[in-house]
């Protein structure tokens, strides 16, 4: 069986393309990128900023993981919290 690793994102597109690739034959794998960190902004729990009370990314996090559990593959989580601030977040405050 060939396996598969997918960026789970905790949507529509993510979770359709998981359940295709099952269908197809595939193991999959899914993946969760972790570009910002909620620890430090204490946004993790009691974000004042949302409705749900913590960071959306989170929130897309608890939903990537419930579409795995449901569909019974992994979900790994790899953080790229430096990555996305030295190469994207410090080239937009740049321009």
């Amino acid at each position: 069986m060939k396996k598969v690793v997918i960026g789970m994102s905790g949507g529509v597109d993510s979770s359709v393309a998981a359940i295709m690739l099952q269908k197809e034959g595939y193991e999959v794998i899914g993946l969760f990128m972790r570009n910002w960190d909620s620890y430090a902004d204490g946004e993790l729990i009691g974000a004042p900023t949302t409705s749900k009370g913590i960071c959306p990314q989170e929130v897309d996090y608890n939903d990537a993981k419930a579409v795995c559990e449901k569909l019974e593959i992994p979900l790994y989580r790899k953080d790229f919290i430096k990555e996305y601030w030295d190469y994207v977040f410090t080239y937009f405050l740049a321009y």
